[in-house]
């Protein structure tokens, strides 16, 4: 059994969960390594490396919604989808910094 088990699954886990997502997506909104940040959290958190695949993509997706969000509310939406491949390497590196630090840190966080 791991020390982490009852923050996984208590019945604070949904909390735990919450937390460590506003945390990653106000560090996310100060740097980008605030992604790494954020995935890292909620791979923690996971129950499972497969879930921690689920919990990295969720936070990446609500990490892009909000910088989304942020450029439509400056009125600078249009000229960031002119970018065009960097739009997209924008997008990419939201969905795959998250993930990958939330499998790498489930994955070390195993045993523990």
């Amino acid at each position: 059994m791991s020390v982490l088990e009852p923050v996984r699954t208590g019945h604070r886990a949904e909390l735990a969960l919450v937390v460590a997502t506003v945390v990653g997506l106000a560090a996310a909104s100060i740097h980008w390594a605030g992604l790494v940040l954020g995935g890292i959290l909620v791979g923690v958190l996971a129950t499972s490396v497969s879930r921690a695949v689920v919990q990295g993509v969720t936070f990446g997706a609500l990490a892009i919604s909000v910088h989304i969000g942020r450029l439509w509310i400056a009125g600078a939406l249009d000229p960031f989808f002119e970018t065009g491949i960097l739009a997209v390497v924008t997008v990419a590196i939201g969905f795959v910094l998250p993930t990958v630090a939330a499998v790498g840190a489930r994955a070390l966080v195993d045993d523990v």
